[in-house]
């Protein structure tokens, strides 16, 4: 990914998310973006206009087994990124965040990146799908794309 672009990308969903203020939420920093990189280079994508980014998703592939633990709470959202190693094929994926540019939102920039997203990491065929909306945009979203992908999403 380009320097500049992960950068603006790094700095905007920082001051949108405020992970610093959250110990329990993955961090928005260089280093959490190399975590996701070695796991699998495929976990963020970004639409750009004029060379700058509008819209943004990041979906971190894992087990079952962390899936599970992270919905039933046994372990955070940063500890779901911490424990997850790199497989040829992963059984979950969890669709961690997604943001759009207020002035370029309704207009199914995230929806096309997630379905996108799903055909390029290495999932098993019955694999789950799993999100942590916090926000009612966000609840929205993971009902609106359960219906496109037509796969159930489970929800912490």
């Amino acid at each position: 990914m380009d320097e500049r672009i992960l950068e603006k990308t790094l700095d905007i969903a920082e001051q949108f998310f405020g992970s610093q203020e959250h110990p329990d939420y993955i961090p928005i920093t260089r280093e959490s973006d190399q975590k996701f990189e070695r796991i699998n280079p495929n976990f963020m994508v970004y639409k750009l206009k004029d060379g700058e980014p509008i819209s943004w998703i990041l979906v971190l592939p894992t087990s079952l087994d962390l899936m599970n633990k992270f919905i039933k709470g046994d372990i955070n959202e940063r500890q779901l990124l911490d424990l997850t190693k790199p497989e040829e094929k992963f059984e979950a994926l969890y669709l961690c965040s997604a943001f759009t540019v207020p002035e370029y939102r309704k207009q199914g920039y995230v929806i096309e990146m997630f379905k996108g997203v799903v055909k390029t990491i290495p999932l098993k065929d019955n694999f789950s799908l799993f999100a942590w909306p916090v926000t009612k945009e966000g609840r929205k979203l993971t009902e609106k794309l359960e219906s496109v992908l037509g796969h159930k999403i489970l929800i912490k």
